[in-house]
């Protein structure tokens, strides 16, 4: 089979909605809209009106006729999903209905580490083109020429993915749609976390990518700008006859809050209320989204009825008037001084520190002074090291070589005047760290005691902590949650209650990690004013992004992480040198230590590690045990692996072993004569061999199954149950995907645990923090699997047609002699048993 067509398609969206399972209302409803094919679209609106909804639609990701019901609102035919969400009307791809024109229909989500599939970067790029079937010698090609337009030229393809950025893995995803080569590319703000030149290298891709095969587009995004040239229509999106809603809002679906206060009102009369991770438009059931403004980018931009401030919308530069320009913010009560320079005596600096999450730092010889008062930017490309350094500065990630010290008003008498020997509650009243992913740092099931949680655990009397609480969500405008859970809360207010819980504690020092990110302009102008409002109480700000406006509205100074022979993009004061991201060089992981045991198949690996222990546990007798471990130890050295380094990578097994034979020998059956007796324990002659017996037994069967699955690739395994074995491919790689999000759900247990030692809560014992931190992974790891899923989807996983493979599974004789040979290796150790008489089934002679 060929490749899937290039040809632009046309895309029709006739009445169509969509109810999420979890609303009570329609997300989009009575939705039509035609694009042409070759059309390149920008596609705008209040956040919340259903833009994310309708490209999940576009894409086929929505709907599912599993069943059909009546809709008594129009007395149209709908249908529920296996989700169950209801879909009314169609979507259709030149004609034919989305859902079956698979991989014609490319898409961006807008969180680009829930689309990393696998756990090697080629290998997620080559997937979109393994489910439409291309051939085997074409897909590598696709890979590495997607990889260079966006900007990812030389990376390695064998990298794993959880050592990338978070603009690496936008990249990463934008470049895993275009192997597709789609004829629809669906875009939902692809450059929301990406540095100036990651924009410029997304957008010239897409260009790129649009010119060469006139592919139609369809883009979400909130700042248009560098999108601008290439864009031929934009269409703006409302709501028909809409009525103020209620203040009681929408409850029910997880992510629901009860009541908002981020309101707006566009021009179309729109009430604006956030509802869940993003704002929810307040609608009633019989709300239709209409199209309130269609045309070109100079008719709409021009057009000053729209009232694109209160839709969040950033106009760009050429069509902005004087009072739309982004300058220095400033408040009634900031004070005099300067907040690029700040005020006194440094109260944080860093003595030629060393950064990085390996060995080897990625950036040396850092000397920085932070003062009270002072707004800092850290900004850089992404991948720089900004986030890891701000996590070293807020005592969460040890210096690799020198320090960072608090000054001696900071310490207090906290256990010296480096950070990362304070306890957790010494830290929690001196440094907070804002995490760029809100949920990371909850730790309470309501909003009040959230904002409690770090007076209290720093030594706050109760009544004085809740006071504190109460001022705190009065400033931020969130004392109407007191008692709702905070993960019920927008994200903007999530984010908000991140920012109170951490000053509650009263800290010197603030670090806020992207704190814009995902904002849309009218979002982004409230977190601006809440940052510039807290330089008035002597609080030292530290902000890691790339957002210039944010960096010009708060009038901070800048520190540049620049790599090394690259040109800085800022006017900075100051500058760290930091390796280049796309060189820092991973050492491949080998599949053994053995090159022979390397280059057997990962399927005849496994196989080969069953036969070599499981006939063995049919006696329980040392002379079997002995006689199979002689063998297999012999059997290793021939291949390359000596006794040490055997014992080195089968520890856990010499751990176990003893403990075992230590039991069966005080427990165990008894037999002949009685050594010794105390109480309930004897031992005897028959417990000594039968505990001899058990700790070799454990040895023999635990070392060649160590030995022969250590390093095996989980991608390089499923690619050999899919075509060697020939398992279901949803089944195979449905499982592989779990497995990466496995490795995910690893770092954001780490995230959580370094936000409980910033909250004060890491000097609690393990089994008491375990509870609550387990909770919060539940939360991550069910929205990241809903968003996985999706993101296959999206490449065309699932579908009834053919599969192709980009990494080729072989066996050949090899691979059946390695079988034949692990199956020797405990069958002739039987056959000695039985020989000697010893042998002993299950242990029962």
């Amino acid at each position: 089979m060929t490749a899937v067509s290039t040809q632009p398609a046309r895309l029709e969206f006739h009445d169509w909605g969509y109810r999420h399972a979890s609303r009570r209302h329609f997300a989009v409803r009575g939705l039509n809209l035609s694009i042409e094919p070759g059309e390149r679209v920008l596609l705008l609106g209040a956040s919340g009106i259903g833009k994310s909804t309708i490209l999940e639609g576009a894409a086929g990701l929505l709907g599912g006729d599993i069943e059909s019901v009546n809709t008594a609102a129009n007395g149209t035919t709908s249908t529920i999903d296996a989700d169950g969400g209801l879909t009314e009307g169609s979507v259709t791809v030149d004609g034919t209905p989305v859902s079956q024109a698979r991989g014609r229909v490319g898409l961006v989500l807008q969180d680009p580490d829930a689309q990393a599939i696998f756990e090697r970067l080629g290998d997620n790029v080559a997937f979109g083109p393994e489910n439409l079937n291309v051939p085997r010698e074409a897909i590598w090609q696709r890979v590495r020429d997607s990889l260079d337009a966006v900007g990812m030229h030389g990376i390695q393809l064998d990298r794993s993915t959880m050592h990338l950025s978070g603009g690496q893995m936008q990249r990463l995803a934008l470049a895993g749609a275009l192997a597709m080569q789609p004829g629809v590319l669906l875009l939902d703000e692809p450059t929301a976390n990406l540095d100036p030149d990651g924009v410029d290298q997304i957008v010239g891709a897409v260009r790129n990518v649009l010119d060469s095969t006139h592919a139609t587009m369809m883009l979400v995004e909130h700042r248009a700008e560098p999108w601008i040239d290439m864009i031929d229509r934009v269409i703006v999106l409302g709501l028909q006859d809409s009525q103020p809603a209620s203040k009681t809002g929408e409850t029910g679906g997880a992510g629901d809050t009860a009541e908002s206060d981020e309101q707006g009102e566009p021009s179309n009369g729109t009430v604006i209320t956030q509802q869940g991770d993003e704002a929810e438009v307040g609608r009633h059931g019989d709300q239709r989204t209409v199209i309130i403004a269609d045309g070109t980018p100079d008719e709409i931009f021009s057009d000053r009825s729209i009232d694109f401030a209160g839709l969040g919308i950033w106009l760009p530069k050429r069509y902005q008037r004087s009072e739309d320009a982004i300058t220095r913010i400033h408040t009634d009560s900031e004070p005099e001084y300067d907040p690029a320079t700040g005020t006194g005596e440094p109260i944080l600096t860093t003595s030629g520190l060393g950064i990085g999450h390996s060995e080897d730092a990625i950036a040396r010889d850092i000397n920085l002074a932070f003062k009270p008062g002072q707004i800092t930017a850290l900004v850089g490309a992404n991948g720089a090291g900004k986030s890891t350094l701000s996590l070293t500065l807020a005592g969460l990630l040890k210096p690799l070589e020198g320090s960072v010290n608090a000054s001696r008003e900071l310490a207090g008498t906290a256990h010296g005047t480096q950070p990362i020997n304070w306890k957790s509650t010494e830290l929690a009243s001196r440094i907070s760290y804002v995490f760029q992913n809100p949920e990371h740092q909850f730790a309470r099931g309501s909003v009040i005691d959230e904002v409690m949680l770090g007076p209290l655990r720093t030594g706050i009397a109760p009544d004085e902590a809740r006071s504190r609480a109460h001022d705190l969500l009065e400033r931020f405008n969130l004392s109407r949650y007191e008692n709702v859970n905070p993960y019920t809360l927008s994200g903007g207010e999530k984010r908000r209650l991140t920012v109170a819980a951490a000053l509650a504690a009263a800290p010197r020092v603030l670090i806020l990690d992207e704190p814009t990110f995902g904002q849309d302009r009218r979002t982004w102008m409230q977190i601006v004013h809440l940052i510039h409002g807290l330089r008035g109480d002597g609080v030292s700000i530290i902000v890691v992004t790339h957002d210039h406006e944010l960096v010009t509205a708060l009038g901070a100074r800048v520190i540049e992480l620049i790599p090394q022979g690259g040109q800085g993009q800022w006017d900075d004061e100051q500058t760290i040198r930091v390796s280049p991201v796309n060189e820092r060089h991973e050492q491949p992981r080998a599949s053994s230590r053995s090159s022979v045991i390397a280059s057997i198949n990962p399927a005849y690996r496994l196989f080969g590690a069953l036969l070599a222990s499981l006939p063995l546990i049919f006696s329980l007798d040392w002379v079997s045990a002995c006689t199979a471990l002689v063998i297999e130890f012999l059997a290793l050295a021939c291949l390359g692996l000596k006794p040490l380094r055997v014992v080195k990578s089968t520890w856990p097994v010499f751990i176990g072993a003893p403990g075992s034979a230590l039991a069966v020998l005080l427990y165990g059956k008894q037999g002949g004569a009685v050594w010794w007796h105390w109480g309930m324990i004897t031992v005897s002659e028959r417990s000594a061999w039968l505990a001899l017996a058990t700790g070799l037994r454990i040895l023999a069967v635990g070392i060649p199954a160590i030995i022969l699955v250590l390093g095996i690739d989980a991608t390089d395994l499923a690619d050999a149950f899919s075509q060697i074995l020939h398992l279901p491919d949803r089944f195979v790689y449905g499982g592989l995907a779990g497995m990466r999000l496995f490795s995910v759900l690893r770092d954001d247990w780490a995230a959580l645990t370094a936000s409980r030692r910033s909250r004060g809560l890491g000097d609690d014992n393990a089994f008491k923090a375990f509870f609550p931190q387990a909770f919060a992974l539940l939360v991550l790891s069910i929205r990241r699997s809903t968003t996985l899923a999706t993101a296959m989807e999206a490449r065309g996983f699932g579908g009834d047609g053919p599969r192709s493979h980009a990494r080729v599974s072989m066996s050949g004789t090899r691979d059946r002699v390695f079988l034949v040979c692990c199956f020797a290796v405990p069958m002739i150790a039987l056959a000695v048993s039985v020989w000697c008489g010893a042998f002993s089934f299950f242990g029962g002679k």
